[in-house]
């Protein structure tokens, strides 16, 4: 099934249409959620465009450091692109504007888990509750494509807004893990040993 993840990733403009996920709404398609791939990198006003949104949410990100565009450039080859284990997707509106991003990381064939990250909205679209409906799409997705049977999410314990969303979508939170703040140069890291809070759900 990882297959299934780098042919996502490596798709072409020309594919691409073939392998953006619908985001439904009470029967009407209000957007889809279109993969990043290796063109994007090459893609400098979206290269900018996700440096600007991950700069701007940056305090809900356990590992917090400046960004630039060079730096969302190596990030999205080496973690994302190369990864085995991962996807990332635009959320885009009706009109195939992005506004946010999604995707999943840790997915396990075996286990047939994956956990659900870097939900971020980077703008307002013109249906104001489309991220939770692009939560939902890829959830089904991954159900559908990857056969996942169960997902989770780590959210920091102080992001309500974020935890209320996903409990309300059926989540349920099973634990809580101490963090420790580390400073290393410029970078920021919450690691294990702040507050998070780690929401699992299953399909």
């Amino acid at each position: 099934m990882k297959e299934v993840l780098r042919s996502y990733k490596h798709a072409t403009k020309e594919e691409i249409e073939h392998f953006c996920i619908p985001i439904i709404v009470s029967g009407e398609r209000k957007g889809r959620l279109r993969p990043i791939t290796l063109e994007t990198i090459d893609n400098e006003s979206e290269i900018q465009m996700l440096t600007e949104w991950r700069s701007a949410s940056s305090n809900w990100f356990t590992t917090q450091f400046p960004f630039s565009q060079a730096g969302t450039k190596r990030w999205l080859q080496r973690q994302v692109i190369e990864a085995e284990d991962r996807i990332l997707f635009f959320v885009e509106d009706e009109e195939y504007t992005p506004i946010g991003q999604i995707g999943l990381i840790h997915y396990d064939e075996q286990q047939k888990e994956c956990e659900f990250d870097n939900l971020l909205r980077g703008r307002k679209g013109r249906y104001g509750n489309i991220i939770i409906h692009a939560l939902i799409a890829i959830g089904a997705w991954s159900i559908r494509e990857l056969h996942i049977q169960r997902g989770y999410l780590n959210v920091l314990g102080d992001n309500a807004r974020a935890i209320r969303i996903y409990l309300e979508l059926g989540a349920q939170e099973v634990k809580r893990t101490p963090l420790v703040k580390r400073i290393e140069g410029e970078q920021l890291r919450w690691t294990a040993g702040g507050l998070t809070s780690l929401v699992k759900g299953s399909s």
